[in-house]
C-alpha cells in the first residue's frame, strides 16, 4: 500500500468536487470552519484559489492533502473515496457516534451526562492499542449541536449526518433515550453495510434489537437523568471486532467508489424524460432526493435496489449500466472473451479477420440484448470454445456460398 500523494490534476478535481458539494448543501465558510476546524480565512483563500496556510510549497496555489482531507471530512466524505484511491495507507479508522441530542439538551442534567458518556467513549477509543491506525470518532454534538450550532438548517444537518453514517467505517449508536435521529442513523448504516457498536439497556425497542444492522452490543445501566455506566472492557472488545471488519472490508471492496452514477443518471433523464419533477414522482421519491441522486456521491445518496430497478424500467436501461458496470466487469462477457482468445490461439486454418468480426458482432448483440432485457428475467450463459467454432463455421459457410453464387451469376 502507499501513502496518499496527489497530482496537480487530482487536487484540481478534488477542489472542483468540494466546491460543488459546498454549494449544493448551502454551506457558508463559517459553517465549514465549524465542521472542519480549518480556519475560515484559509477556506476563503482555498476556494478563491489564493495561497493559504496548509498549502503544499511545491504547488503554492493548491491545498495540501491534510487540508483537503479535513474539508471533505467536514462534508462526511473521505478524500480517498472521492478520488477513488483505495490503496492509500489508512491513517485512521473513522467512526460516527450517534446519540440523542434534540430531546436531551432541554434538560441540563441529561445534557451534562450525555457529554460525560461521550467523553468516556472517546477515551476508550483513544487507547494506545488502537493507534496504528488510530480510531477517530465524530460526534454531531461537537459540530451541529441543536443550540450551540443552531445556524445549520435541517437539510444541512441531514446531509452531513447521512454522509457520515453511510460512508464512515463504523457507527456507534447510543440507545439511551427516545430519538428519531439514532433510529435513522441505524437504518442508514444498515443499508450501507456499515458495522455498528450499539450501547443498549436491558429493555429497548424491538425495532432496534430486531434491526438488520451488523452490530456488536455493549450493555449499559442507568439513565441520562442520573448516570450511565458501561464496562470499558466490553467496549474495547467491540472496537477490536470493528478493526477486524474494517480490514476485511478494505481488502474485499476496494475500488468501489466511482463517482459516475449521478452524471449518468442526469444525462439519461435529460435525454429520455427532461422533466425532473415528473420523473421523481414516477420513481416515488421527493424531488430533493432526486437531486441528491444526481449531485451527491453515490455512497451518500445510496439508492436501494428497488429504486434502481424502477429507474431501469423508466429509462429502459439495465441496472448494471446505471451503476456503471462496464464490459470489463460483465461476467458473461469476460468469460466469453477468454474462451474466444483460447480458441483463436489454438485454432488452425481460420481467417483471423473473420473471427474477430464475429466476436465484435456477438459483443454488440449481447450488450444490446442485455440493455433491452430490463423488463424481463434475463439470463445468458457465456460463449464456449465450441460455441465460437460453431458460429465461425456457420458464418464462413454463408460467406463461401455467397462467393460461389457471385461467381456463377456474376
Amino acid at each position: 500500500m502507499k501513502q496518499l500523494t496527489l497530482t496537480h490534476e487530482q487536487i484540481e478535481y478534488a477542489l472542483a468536487r468540494l466546491t460543488s458539494l459546498i454549494e449544493l448543501r448551502g454551506l457558508n465558510q463559517t459553517q465549514l470552519e465549524q465542521l472542519s476546524s480549518v480556519p475560515q480565512p484559509t477556506i476563503s483563500k482555498i476556494l478563491n484559489r489564493q495561497e493559504a496556510v496548509g498549502i503544499d510549497t511545491r504547488k503554492p496555489s493548491l491545498p495540501s492533502v491534510d487540508v483537503l482531507t479535513k474539508l471533505f471530512r467536514a462534508l462526511g466524505l473521505r478524500l480517498t473515496d472521492v478520488l477513488n484511491e483505495p490503496d492509500a495507507v489508512p491513517q485512521e479508522i473513522v467512526g460516527y457516534l450517534a446519540t440523542p441530542l434534540t430531546g436531551v439538551v432541554r434538560d441540563p442534567k441529561s445534557d451534562s451526562e450525555l457529554s460525560a458518556v461521550v467523553a468516556r467513549i472517546k477515551d476508550a477509543v483513544a487507547a494506545p492499542e488502537f493507534s496504528h491506525p488510530m480510531f477517530d470518532v465524530y460526534w454531531p454534538g461537537d459540530h451541529t449541536h441543536p443550540t450551540r450550532n443552531a445556524n445549520f438548517t435541517p437539510s444541512q444537518v441531514y446531509r452531513i449526518d447521512r454522509s457520515r453514517a453511510s460512508t464512515f467505517d463504523f457507527v456507534i449508536l447510543l440507545c439511551c433515550a427516545p430519538s428519531y435521529g439514532v433510529g435513522q442513523e441505524n437504518e442508514i448504516a444498515t443499508q450501507a453495510g456499515i458495522p455498528a457498536i450499539r450501547f443498549i439497556p436491558h429493555e429497548i425497542s424491538r425495532m432496534i434489537t430486531g434491526s438488520f444492522i451488523k452490530a456488536v452490543d455493549v450493555h449499559y445501566s442507568g439513565a441520562l437523568s442520573s448516570r450511565i455506566d458501561f464496562d470499558k472492557a466490553e467496549l474495547t472488545e467491540a472496537l477490536r471486532s470493528i478493526r477486524l471488519i474494517y480490514f476485511k472490508h478494505r481488502a474485499l471492496y476496494k475500488g468501489l467508489n466511482g463517482d459516475g452514477f449521478g452524471p449518468r443518471l442526469r444525462k439519461l433523464v435529460d435525454e429520455r424524460s427532461g422533466d425532473y419533477k415528473q420523473f421523481a414522482s414516477e420513481l416515488g421519491i421527493d424531488i430533493s432526493y432526486f437531486h441528491a441522486l444526481m449531485d451527491e456521491p453515490f455512497a451518500v445518496s445510496n439508492p436501494s435496489a428497488r429504486l434502481l430497478k424502477r429507474m431501469a424500467v423508466l429509462l429502459h436501461e439495465s441496472v448494471a449500466y446505471l451503476i456503471g458496470e462496464s464490459e470489463e466487469t460483465d461476467a458473461v462477457y469476460v468469460e466469453s472473451n477468454l474462451s474466444f482468445k483460447n480458441w483463436i490461439a489454438n485454432a488452425d486454418g481460420i481467417d483471423a479477420r473473420l473471427a474477430f468480426s464475429i466476436r465484435e458482432e456477438w459483443r454488440k448483440g449481447y450488450f444490446e440484448e442485455r440493455r433491452l432485457a430490463v423488463k424481463r428475467d434475463y439470463r445468458r450463459t457465456p460463449m464456449t470454445i465450441s460455441d465460437w467454432y460453431k458460429r465461425y463455421r456457420e458464418v464462413a459457410g454463408r460467406t463461401s456460398n455467397n462467393e460461389r453464387q457471385q461467381n456463377i451469376f456474376g
